[in-house]
């Protein structure tokens, strides 16, 4: 080694990857495309869902109108019932728009990874890592409210149970 290679710096066998300059690893692309199938399947198994749910809320949100031309059943359950059917109705819309807008995150990741196998571009692959992220983001959000209304519920049917316990006193 001589003088003037003391102040070369040094090499490094690992490419650069930072900002979308490197290249992706044959793991990289066939670790996407194998997973790719099966994000899309997942997709399409919930705009299925999501339109099944959204198909089944309109009997529910019709049920107050057609609980009420039923004799037996508007003295049996009164406005409760109704108000039930509608509550699922609204219920089951919701749990519709949740599930397509997952299915819309995974649909966009699996068009993010069919990008980034076919330019195999670093850029394409930060852009499905993202949209990957923005699912679970909603996933989180949702595994959270979930807990929540759950907590609720739990609360509130203890304190049902207290309230009517009370009164039968």
């Amino acid at each position: 080694m001589g003088v003037q290679d003391a102040f070369i710096p040094p090499r490094s066998a690992v490419q650069d990857v930072a900002g979308g300059s490197g290249a992706m690893t044959d793991n990289i692309v066939a670790a996407l495309r194998k997973t790719r199938p099966w994000v899309l399947f997942l997709s399409i198994m919930g705009f299925i869902g999501a339109a099944f749910m959204a198909l089944a809320s309109i009997p529910m949100l019709m049920g107050s109108a057609l609980m009420g031309n039923m004799e037996g059943a508007q003295a049996e359950l009164g406005i409760y019932g109704t108000g039930m059917m509608v509550g699922m109705g609204v219920m089951y819309l919701l749990m519709a728009l949740v599930y397509f807008m997952a299915s819309l995150y995974l649909l966009r990741y699996a068009g993010s990874i069919k990008r980034a196998v076919t330019s195999l571009d670093v850029a394409d692959l930060e852009t499905a890592l993202g949209q990957q992220a923005s699912f679970w983001k909603l996933a989180g959000i949702m595994a959270l409210v979930f807990l929540v209304l759950m907590v609720a519920v739990m609360v509130a049917g203890i304190g049902g149970a207290i309230f009517m316990g009370s009164r039968s006193m």
